[in-house]
């Protein structure tokens, strides 16, 4: 029986390894800060899409791959974001010691009638906060998964990384469009979030000083 938790096989200020393993799902994560290609197969399609999106737009290699005991479209979409969260947590860590990082960004992203906007703070306090503004963000599925599915996966990102999340899915009629946008504001956030800065090195985004 494989042993279940998370393992961090590599870290350093630029990648990260990570499994993760349940009863219901092993899930594989690389992050690379080096590279420039996405390698996503969590057996939900526009999941996918969307995992995809959100590393285009924080400029990160991503490679995600989920075995699941069983389909759950919500159990896989919350472990995934987990497990991302993590991999990035074990590469900020890093960074905040060695390097220095800015512990937090914004972003507003648009795809045609479509906008959403994004923040992340990451100083150890797990709270999402995803606000359905718009008539294309109140669907009940969006392609092949609930647009409950892409809400648990951001909450399951902000418990995996450490940090309070906000997402806004402000205008858009088109769900696909909507939730597009949602995700690359997202990673807008993670990339502003990661980017160097040298007068933190060794401290924490809050004054309390530990993540």
């Amino acid at each position: 029986m494989q042993k279940l938790g998370v393992e961090v096989l590599a870290s350093s200020p630029r990648h990260a390894k990570v499994v993760r393993t349940t009863k219901e799902t092993v899930i594989d994560v690389e992050v690379d800060f080096d590279k420039k290609d996405a390698k996503i197969s969590t057996s939900c399609g526009f999941l996918d899409h969307m995992i995809e999106s959100l590393a285009w737009w924080a400029c990160i290699s991503l490679s995600v791959s989920v075995q699941s005991t069983r389909r759950l479209t919500h159990t896989i979409s919350e472990d995934a974001g987990i497990t991302i969260g993590q991999a990035l947590r074990a590469i900020f860590e890093k960074r905040t010691n060695e390097i220095g990082v800015n512990g937090f960004g914004s972003g507003s992203a648009a795809l045609d009638e479509a906008l959403s906007t994004s923040t992340i703070v990451v100083e150890g306090r797990r709270n999402a906060f995803i606000r359905l503004s718009c008539e294309g963000a109140k669907t009940k599925a969006v392609e092949d998964v609930f647009s409950t599915d892409l809400v648990a996966f951001m909450e399951g990102l902000s418990q995996g990384l450490g940090a309070t999340l906000h997402a806004d899915l402000v205008h858009g009629m088109d769900p696909h469009h909507v939730w597009e946008t949602a995700f690359r504001a997202v990673g807008l956030a993670i990339s502003g979030a990661f980017e160097q800065n040298e007068w933190r090195k060794g401290a924490t985004i809050g004054i309390k000083g530990i993540l």
